[in-house]
């Protein structure tokens, strides 16, 4: 079996952000007309009041401060309260493809990469934009690579599902190279409209080039990677295929995400912290062993914790860092921008975990070591 490496990161956000005063302004504008509006239904008792939302709840359930949207406009439209994208025909790019290439160029141009090095492309993410064709396949043929492509989904942990992937790959002599790219535009499944949920995401794609590790000196060995999974509806969006065939015009039907946070919450931090230990000791290594744990930035309780269980310490700044305050939960791709900006500090032979967990529920980990 030959050695993996993470070659390379690159990443985007959008420059346009939303604060929390932003975000909350809007959303009690419209509870407050909602409520205005159905006031006699909520007296009878035939309608329960919408619930209003502020800065120190958002921080306190999340810790999320700020967030970058592909379509800052169209979500701060009182009549609106979602991105607005105008549909493109189908000779021009996706706006998913063209997302992911501002993530995947950098990728390639920090590895020093062209496209005739890399023999494939995977696209892991929360949802595609389309059933097909594959829209790795559209993000292959706009980078010029020769070569397999896919797309495959295991929501915020669908990065680590790739990596396994390609590792395997890689490992087994199939591939050489794979670039992995996650283009999350969360802002278009989120809804706006729930107290509970308004808050949570944000737009971001990244992209991590795995190959094998005889080609050049440097990168992150992969040492191993362990996925998990628990059914579960605690965390869900029916968006798909079948939706204009399951109601008629005029139905109240929201496919937007929907979750029970307490139930996640509960959920997802002992199968997280289980699967993160469970890799660790399969490697005959020790909590000690490892420097840093970077975590998909669910929500700062749930990475805390999470890293606390794992690591077997106090998790500071330095041993579970947060980027989640700025960017708020970027789904599959947080995990990758959260150990590219806190990674150019560790030594050579110094070892990290690498966590996600979502929807699903699905749980993917990866230790690395930098070579």
């Amino acid at each position: 079996m030959r050695d993996c490496v993470i070659r390379s990161v690159g990443w985007h956000a959008p420059e346009e952000s939303i604060s929390n005063a932003e975000l909350v302004k809007v959303f009690n504008t419209w509870a407050e007309g909602w409520n205005a509006e159905n006031a006699d239904a909520i007296a009878r008792g035939e309608a329960e009041p919408k619930p209003l939302s502020s800065e120190d709840f958002i921080v306190s359930a999340s810790g999320i401060r700020n967030r970058h949207v592909i379509d800052k406009p169209g979500l701060m439209d009182l009549n609106r309260m979602r991105p607005r994208l105008p549909h493109r025909p189908k000779e021009e790019m996706s706006v998913q493809a063209e997302f992911a290439l501002l993530s995947a160029r950098k990728a390639l141009a920090k590895a020093n990469r062209t496209a005739a090095d890399v023999d494939g492309v995977i696209v892991a993410s929360s949802a595609q934009q389309r059933n097909f064709p594959a829209v790795a396949t559209e993000i292959q043929s706009a980078l010029g690579i020769n070569g397999f492509s896919f797309d495959m989904t295991m929501a915020c942990a669908s990065a680590i599902y790739g990596m396994q992937l390609a590792r395997d790959m890689i490992r087994s002599g199939s591939a050489d190279a794979i670039l992995i790219c996650c283009p999350e535009i969360m802002s278009a499944i989120n809804h706006y409209r729930r107290r509970e949920v308004h808050f949570i995401f944000g737009d971001a794609s990244a992209a991590v080039l795995l190959e094998r590790g005889d080609r050049e000196a440097g990168g992150w060995e992969v040492l191993g990677t362990r996925l998990e999974n628990a059914y579960s509806n605690a965390l869900r969006s029916d968006f798909g295929f079948l939706n204009h065939t399951e109601f008629e015009e005029g139905d109240n039907f929201e496919p937007f995400v929907d979750q029970d946070g307490h139930r996640v919450f509960r959920d997802v931090i002992p199968m997280a912290s289980g699967v993160g230990s469970a890799l660790i000791a399969d490697l005959g290594l020790k909590p000690a062993d490892v420097r840093r744990a970077w975590l998909h930035q669910a929500n700062i309780r749930i990475v805390q914790m999470v890293a606390k269980r794992v690591l077997e310490r106090e998790p500071d700044a330095d041993a579970a860092p947060i980027i989640l305050d700025e960017y708020g939960n970027t789904s599959s791709s947080s995990v990758l921008m959260t150990f590219d900006l806190n990674s150019n500090d560790m030594k050579p032979g110094e070892r990290g975990l690498m966590c996600a967990f979502g929807a699903g529920y699905g749980c993917g980990a990866a230790v690395i070591q930098k070579r």
